[in-house]
């Protein structure tokens, strides 16, 4: 599945069509004001940035210190373009080891269903230690079943798998964290499930 999507990232337009061109709702930036509001340092990773825009791009004019890290070169090349004083890293998320309580927050905008739903739990257990105490997560997810849903966009092959809502929520617990708030988005016939939580 990581080879499908990195390869379908790295030759299809997917970026270009549902990222650069993709602006920030109200909602969202009222999940933004409130994320930052429940931390009190600024340095926030981002897995799964892509080239970067619009979220990094938001966060790192509103003074946050970013990292971001993607699995794929070409986003990670763009990225840099993009936002040059962030830093960006090619890779896998179970690949990286930043310490304990590295960040004041984690977050993920359309990327975790693109690694197996079994991984999901295990993803964010690894991630709670990276986040300080006070920190917070905001992370979009599936919101409905889907394993393995395979599609051909701008050129490339994805694939998406993710749990229910319900059990999208309870993995995220289940990790160690307490939901703060839920927002499910609808856009472009496509439903997610945004998840604002902070580490219990």
């Amino acid at each position: 599945m990581r080879d499908t999507v990195k390869k379908g990232y790295e030759e299809g337009d997917y970026e270009g069509e549902y990222r650069e061109n993709r602006e920030i709702v109200e909602k969202e930036k009222q999940l933004f004001k409130k994320l930052s509001d429940n931390i009190k340092g600024d340095k926030v990773l981002d897995l799964g940035c892509g080239t970067g825009v619009p979220f990094d791009r938001y966060l790192v004019d509103e003074g946050f210190d970013l990292t971001g890290i993607d699995i794929s070169e070409k986003h990670i090349r763009k990225a840099r373009e993009n936002i040059p004083e962030a830093k960006f890293l090619q890779g896998d998320f179970f690949d990286q080891d930043f310490g304990e309580n590295s960040f004041d927050a984690v977050v993920s905008f359309y990327a975790i269903f693109h690694i197996p739903r079994e991984e999901h739990q295990k993803l964010f257990e690894e991630v709670r230690p990276w986040l300080k105490d006070d920190g917070a997560l905001l992370v979009t997810m599936g919101a409905e079943e889907m394993e393995q849903h395979k599609e051909e966009i701008g050129g490339g092959e994805l694939v998406w798998s993710s749990y229910s809502r319900e059990k999208n929520k309870e993995l995220i617990e289940k990790a160690g964290f307490n939901i703060l708030e839920t927002y499910v988005e609808d856009w472009r016939e496509e439903t997610h499930l945004w998840i604002l939580a902070e580490p219990n």
